[in-house]
C-alpha cells in the first residue's frame, strides 16, 4: 500500500472513530447567562473544562454570556477567548462620537460654538429623543473585531460549535432565539441593555438584552438536543434593604427580580445528570470591566468547586485530542480573516440621502482587497455624516462572490436637531462676560446632504445666523453656502496717545481705547470646493451695513456699510480644539473692501483696501506633554476712521494679560507658544473628564497703522491654568499677566462667539 493512500486509510480510520466515539458518549451543551463584565468568570469555567478535557458540542449564551460563547463556538481556545476580551476597551464599546478629526471641518465648526450636543431631534413640531442613551455604532465595531468579521452563517450549526444567541423581541416581551446570520450582530442583539442601548433590527424584529426574558436558556439548549448541560448562572443579587435608596435602585431591584424569575424557571428545567455552577464575585459590578481578570478567576474557582460531578465527563486523552482536532478542522473552514477580497459592495440605504453620496464617504471601492481597518475607517466615515443612528456592515459569501452589505439607517428622530451654547468668563474684578445659545439644524434638505442651519445667541454678545449650505453633487466635492447674520458686539477701539484728542478714552502705556458697540447685518455668497473632509477653499462676496457707537464720546450711530470679494482657505486635523495634541489649525482670508462710513461732521468718507487674516495652531507632543505654537495676524488697508473689520487681542492665550477682546485695532499681529500637561485622564466609560494643567508665553499687539507694527511697540505677555474638557466645553482657571503691571484671574465655562 502506498504511502499516500495509508494516509488516507488513518484519516477515514480517525474520521469513524471521532464520529463512533461522539455517539457513545452524552452530548454536552454550555449554557452562559449574562452580567455584564461579571461574564468574564465564564473564561475562567471553560479554562477548567478544557483541563479536564471536557468536550462541548454546543454553547447557548445571553448578553455577556451570548458574547463569550459566540467566541468559544468559533473555535477558539479559553487561552484565545481570554485575550480577545481582556484586550477590548469595553468602555469605547459606549463612545458612539466619532472623533473630532474624523469631523468634517464645517461639523467641528458648529461643535466649537454649540458644544452642549444634546442630538434633541425636531419632527414638524415635535421634540424627540435618541432611541437608546447610546446607539451601539462603537459596540458594534468592538463585536466585529472580536469574532474578526467572521462572515454572515446560514446557520450557527455550521460553526465549529453549533451555537445559539438568546434576545429579548421588545414588541412581544418574549425570548428571541437567533440561530444564523452574523455572529456579530447576534452577539449585539443579545447584548443591547434596554434604554442603555438601542435595539438592533433584525429580519422584522426589534431586538434586545435577553436577560429580562431568559438569562439562563437552559430550554434553548435541550432544544438543540443536549443530552447533559452545564450551566453558568451570573446574575445579579437582590438589593437589600438598606441598598434600595433611590428610584433607580428600585427598578434595578424589579429588573433583577424578573431576571431571577426567569432563571428559576430554567433551573427547573435542569436534571439529575445538569451540572449548576454559581460563581461567588464579591462586590464586583457588572460594570467593572477593569476587574474582568479577577472575574475570570472567580469563574476557575466556581468550577473547581464541583470537579467531582464534572470530572465524570472528562474524556481520554486520546479521545479529547480527536475531539480537539475535528473542532479545528472546522475552525479552519469557519474562521474570520484579517482581509478580505470585495467583489461587490451593496448599499442597503434607509435615509434620504443618494447611494452615491453614502458610496462617496465610505471610499471602499470593490475588486480589492480590503483589511478590517479599512472597512471600518469606512463605516466611520458614513456614520461622521452625523445622518445615521446606526451604519453596520457585513459580509455575505454568495456563491463565488464576497458581497459587502452596508446598512445604513437614517436618525429616526429628526430630520431637524437643536444643539446648545453655554458660556461665561469672569476675571473677579470688573468684567464678567456669558452666552446663552441654541443651533437648530434642518438636515439633508436635498439627496445630496444639503442643510438649512440657524443660529441664535444672547448675552454679552448677541448673535442670529441663518445659514442654507449645499454640495453641487453627490461626492460633496463641491458646494454652496449663503447666510445672513445680525452681531452686536462690545469692543476697546486702539487709538495712539498722539492721535487721542478726545475726552472718554482709558489710557494704558502708549495708547488709548475707546469702549464701543458694533451692531452689524452681515451676508456672504460662496461657492467652495472640499478638498479634504478637513480642508476646503472658498470664494465669493461678502456685504455688512450697520452702526457703531462710542457711548462714551456721546458718539452714536455711524452708519457704515462694506462690501466686496474674499477668498478663504481652512485646514483643521486637530484632536482637540482646547487642548490639541496632534494635528494642524490653520485659517486664512484675504478679501478687497468697499467701505463707506458716516463722519462726524455730518459727511461720509469712501474708502477701498485689501483686507487679511490668517491663524495657525500647530501641536507637538510626547507621552503627555504638548506644546503648541500660536501664531495669528490681521489688518485691513482701509482709511474709514472706525474700522470695521476691528482686530482683536486679549483673553487666555491672546495676550493673556488682557481681558477678552479688551484690544482693538486695524492690525494685529500675536505669536505664543502653549504647553499642556495631561494631568488625569478621569475615563469613566461612557464620558471623559481629563484634568490638564500648563502655561503660555505670548507676544503682540494691535496697531494703528501699518508702519507702526514693530517688535518693540508689541506687548509681552503669559499665564498660568488648569483647565477641563466638559460636557459644557472647556473649563478654565488661570491668571494670566501682561507687560505694564496687566493681570487677570480667568474663569472660563463653555463657548462664546468670540
Amino acid at each position: 500500500m502506498s504511502l499516500l493512500w495509508r494516509r488516507c486509510f488513518l484519516f477515514v480510520l480517525l474520521l469513524c472513530s471521532t464520529v463512533l466515539h461522539a455517539a457513545e458518549r452524552p452530548r454536552i451543551a454550555l449554557v452562559l447567562s449574562g452580567g455584564g463584565a461579571k461574564g468574564s468568570a465564564h473564561i475562567g469555567i471553560l479554562k477548567v473544562l478544557e483541563e479536564k478535557h471536557i468536550p462541548v458540542d454546543m454553547v447557548v449564551g445571553t448578553s455577556m454570556g451570548a458574547y463569550i460563547a459566540g467566541l468559544y463556538a468559533m473555535g477558539l481556545s479559553a487561552e484565545e477567548v481570554e485575550k480577545v476580551t481582556l484586550g477590548i476597551d469595553w468602555n469605547k464599546g459606549y463612545q458612539d462620537r466619532v472623533a473630532r478629526n474624523e469631523l468634517s471641518l464645517r461639523q467641528k465648526q458648529q461643535e466649537e460654538l454649540y458644544q452642549l450636543r444634546t442630538d434633541l431631534g425636531v419632527n414638524g413640531n415635535m421634540l424627540q429623543a435618541p432611541g437608546g442613551f447610546f446607539q451601539g455604532q462603537a459596540m458594534a465595531a468592538l463585536l466585529r473585531e472580536a469574532t474578526s468579521n467572521l462572515p454572515v452563517q446560514k446557520s450557527f450549526n455550521d460553526l465549529p460549535i453549533p451555537y445559539r444567541a438568546v434576545a429579548t423581541d421588545m414588541e412581544s416581551v418574549t425570548p428571541f432565539v437567533l440561530d444564523h446570520g452574523s455572529l456579530a450582530k447576534a452577539m449585539q442583539a443579545s447584548m443591547s441593555i434596554q434604554g442603555i442601548l438601542k435595539p438592533v433590527e433584525w429580519e422584522g424584529h426589534l431586538l434586545a438584552d435577553g436577560g429580562a426574558v431568559n438569562n439562563m436558556p437552559v430550554d434553548v439548549a435541550k432544544t438543540m438536543g443536549a443530552d447533559i448541560v452545564i450551566a453558568v448562572d451570573i446574575s445579579a443579587r437582590l438589593r437589600t434593604r438598606d441598598e434600595l435608596k433611590s428610584g433607580l435602585a428600585m427598578v434595578d431591584q424589579l429588573t433583577t427580580y424578573m431576571t431571577q424569575v426567569g432563571t428559576e424557571r430554567q433551573k427547573a428545567l435542569m436534571g439529575d445528570k445538569d451540572i449548576l455552577i454559581t460563581p461567588a464575585f464579591g462586590d464586583m459590578g457588572i460594570a467593572d470591566f477593569d476587574r474582568m481578570k479577577e472575574g475570570i478567576q472567580d469563574g476557575e474557582v466556581a468550577a473547581r468547586r464541583l470537579s467531582q460531578q464534572l470530572d465524570k465527563l472528562s474524556l481520554s486523552p486520546a479521545r479529547y485530542q480527536a475531539y480537539r482536532d475535528h473542532k479545528l478542522s472546522r475552525r479552519a473552514e469557519r474562521s474570520g480573516l484579517p482581509a478580505y477580497y470585495i467583489d461587490r459592495v451593496e448599499i442597503r440605504n434607509q435615509s434620504n440621502l443618494a447611494d452615491e453620496t453614502i458610496r462617496s464617504a465610505m471610499q471602499i471601492n470593490p475588486r480589492k482587497v480590503q483589511t478590517g481597518e479599512s472597512l471600518e475607517a469606512g463605516i466611520r466615515r458614513i456614520y461622521a455624516l452625523e445622518s445615521f443612528d446606526r451604519v453596520t456592515y457585513q459580509i455575505e459569501e454568495r456563491g463565488s462572490e464576497n458581497v459587502l452589505v452596508v446598512d445604513a439607517h437614517q436618525k429616526s428622530w429628526g430630520p431637524g436637531y437643536l444643539n446648545f451654547q453655554l458660556g461665561f468668563n469672569d476675571d473677579f474684578e470688573s468684567e464678567s462676560n456669558y452666552n446663552v445659545g441654541l443651533s437648530y439644524t434642518l438636515t439633508n434638505i436635498n439627496r445630496w446632504g444639503g442643510e438649512w442651519h440657524n443660529e441664535a445667541s444672547l448675552g454679552t454678545w448677541k448673535h442670529l445666523k441663518t445659514e442654507l449650505y449645499t454640495p453641487l453633487e453627490p461626492s460633496q466635492t463641491y458646494f454652496g453656502q449663503w447666510n445672513l447674520a445680525y452681531d452686536k458686539e462690545s469692543r476697546s477701539l486702539y487709538v495712539d496717545r498722539n492721535e487721542a484728542t478726545l475726552s472718554g478714552s482709558k489710557s494704558s502705556n502708549d495708547y488709548y481705547y475707546f469702549d464701543s458697540q458694533y451692531g452689524f447685518w452681515s451676508s456672504e455668497a460662496l461657492l467652495g470646493w472640499n478638498m479634504r473632509p478637513w480642508q476646503r477653499l472658498s470664494m465669493g462676496m461678502q456685504a455688512m451695513v450697520g452702526d457703531i457707537d462710542i457711548s462714551s464720546l456721546g458718539i452714536s450711530d455711524i452708519s457704515t456699510t462694506a462690501w466686496g470679494p474674499l477668498l478663504r482657505l481652512e485646514h483643521d486635523t486637530l484632536d482637540s480644539r482646547n487642548f490639541p495634541y496632534f494635528g494642524t489649525r490653520f485659517s486664512g482670508e484675504v478679501g478687497y473692501l468697499n467701505i463707506g462710513q458716516d463722519q462726524l461732521d455730518g459727511g461720509s468718507l469712501h474708502s477701498q483696501g485689501s483686507t487679511y487674516e490668517v491663524s495657525l495652531i500647530k501641536p507637538w507632543s510626547w507621552q503627555r506633554h504638548s506644546l503648541n505654537l500660536l501664531l495669528s495676524a490681521g489688518g485691513t488697508q482701509t482709511t474709514e476712521v472706525l474700522p470695521v473689520f476691528a482686530k482683536d487681542l486679549g483673553g487666555m492665550f491672546n495676550l493673556s494679560g488682557y481681558q477678552p477682546h479688551q484690544l482693538s485695532g486695524r492690525y494685529s499681529l500675536l505669536g505664543g507658544l502653549r504647553y499642556i500637561y495631561r494631568l488625569a485622564d478621569n475615563d469613566f466609560g461612557a464620558f471623559r473628564l481629563p484634568l490638564y494643567v500648563g502655561g503660555s508665553l505670548e507676544r503682540g499687539g494691535v496697531w494703528d497703522e501699518g508702519a507702526d507694527i514693530s517688535f518693540d511697540s508689541s506687548l509681552t505677555a503669559g499665564s498660568l491654568y488648569i483647565g477641563s474638557d466638559t460636557f459644557f466645553g472647556p473649563l478654565f482657571l488661570g491668571v494670566g499677566a501682561a507687560q505694564g503691571g496687566h493681570q487677570v484671574i480667568y474663569l472660563q465655562l463653555g463657548s462664546t462667539f468670540h
